[in-house]
């Protein structure tokens, strides 16, 4: 049968006796460059016909039946000339896998990586990033219409127990309105009438003591009417500040990064340069391409952009990786090729060179530090750790990295270093790789500058 457009085989890029590795790597290889996720919703068909291709080349008994329609019609394409050979690599240069030039085509070198050191890419294969499981969702909107509703009845009917029945519903919609306004819970208001809840329960245990009373019922009504109070406040502040600081739900399954990579650097050329600001700009911009191509495929990681450095109005964190309830803070670097050492004892970076060493402050284990106080306690729970990632300005020279820190809060990593370490960190628990944390992924958001 012959054939006009591309065949399954060129549409993956394989000859036709490709063996079923080559066809899955093959496949595994251009699926990732044309995902719409990563690609853009304009790669959408281009990747419906990878898959296709895949679909039917993958299965023994439909790549017989495809092969048997083709003979006689396929020409196997003209063999190209030989590529001259290249110049090799410089010396701790990690040849391999590049981000493609569509997610950056900045002037920095973007570094190979090797595919065999990241079993994360099969392991989740097939697995769609829609069936995250969220925790720390919250109620939904129906879940308070039931409970304002229960509310509302129950207060109806302690109501007919109190005499004195307008001051506490009043009390109760005044307080939900200056929640609403002033976006603010009502802390000592709330204490007072727990208070006096508790005053009435006792007075009214007592009562029940010493036997039947006409005070009794009131004090029990008027006691229920104030918890209601409570709850109802709650459930005003829930609504309309707390839902309000929540990454929307829906957003959750299929959003994979918030907020811009470099754009917190837009206005610091006055303080640094422009040279220097553009360098943390591309630094950002390659990085958060790196995590999106090589770590995407892991269901549960989301990405955040350019984070306040806590206690800070001029500083800030760069990235912010999570999966589950693990965060990796990042910065990202654009340095010329030499040595770094991050100093123990010394929230410092030691600098090496021809002309000797200089030293230079790193804010991350500060960041770090004060992230983990925020982020690790009971509610949060996260484990926190901190990266200052270096992309080389120039492969010509060699980089060396040191990490003379025996803590491990932070350390100094290559782009490889950190896509394999984040990697096996975020996989080796299957449960936390396909989950995100509404609540901590919502407080990292409200953490953009």
């Amino acid at each position: 049968m012959a054939t006009t457009g591309p065949t399954l085989y060129e549409i993956l890029g394989v000859s036709p006796d490709a063996s079923a590795s080559e066809i899955k790597a093959a496949y595994r290889k251009r699926a990732r460059k044309t995902h719409p996720d990563v690609a853009g919703a304009e790669m959408n068909g281009l990747f419906l016909l990878i898959q296709h291709a895949h679909e039917v080349l993958s299965d023994p008994a439909q790549r017989a039946e495809y092969d048997r329609t083709m003979s006689g019609g396929y020409a196997a394409p003209a063999a190209e000339p030989a590529p001259p050979p290249a110049d090799p690599p410089p010396r701790g240069w990690v040849p391999g896998e590049q981000v493609p030039e569509e997610l950056y085509s900045g002037p920095l070198p973007r570094e190979g990586h090797d595919l065999g050191r990241m079993p994360w890419i099969d392991q989740f294969d097939g697995v769609e990033r829609s069936s995250v499981r969220i925790t720390g969702a919250g109620l939904r909107r129906w879940h308070w219409a039931l409970i304002g509703a229960g509310a509302a009845a129950g207060t109806i009917v302690l109501t007919q127990l109190v005499t004195v029945t307008l001051l506490p519903v009043l009390v109760g919609l005044l307080g939900a309105l200056r929640i609403r306004m002033t976006r603010r819970f009502p802390r000592r208001l709330t204490a007072i009438l727990a208070l006096t809840t508790v005053v009435l329960a006792a007075v009214s245990v007592f009562y029940s003591w010493i036997g039947p009373s006409s005070w009794h019922a009131p004090l029990l009504g008027l006691g229920g009417i104030l918890v209601l109070i409570g709850g109802v406040w709650w459930a005003a502040y829930e609504l309309a500040v707390r839902e309000r600081l929540r990454v929307p739900r829906k957003d959750i399954p299929e959003g994979f990064y918030w907020g811009e990579p470099g754009e917190t650097l837009s206005h610091a050329q006055e303080v640094f340069g422009l040279d220097r600001t553009m360098d943390g700009v591309e630094g950002e911009r390659l990085t958060a391409a790196e995590i999106g191509y090589f770590l995407g495929s892991i269901p549960g990681v989301r990405l955040v952009n350019g984070l306040a450095f806590p206690g800070s109005e001029t500083a800030d964190v760069d990235h912010a990786v999570l999966c589950g309830r693990r965060v990796a803070l990042i910065d990202s670097k654009a340095w010329k090729p030499a040595t770094y050492a991050m100093v123990a004892g010394q929230d410092a970076i030691r600098v090496g060179g021809d002309e000797g060493w200089s030293y230079f402050p790193a804010h991350m284990p500060t960041a770090v530090e004060r992230y983990r106080a925020s982020l690790g306690g009971r509610r949060l729970g996260a484990e926190v750790r901190g990266y200052i990632v270096v992309h080389p300005k120039s492969i010509t020279e060699d980089l060396e990295l040191l990490n003379d820190r025996t803590d491990g809060a932070v350390r100094l990593v290559t782009a490889s270093e950190l896509i394999e370490e984040l990697g096996a960190w975020f996989s080796e628990d299957e449960e936390q790789a396909t989950m995100v944390d509404r609540r901590l992924l919502s407080r990292l958001v409200c953490s953009i500058r």
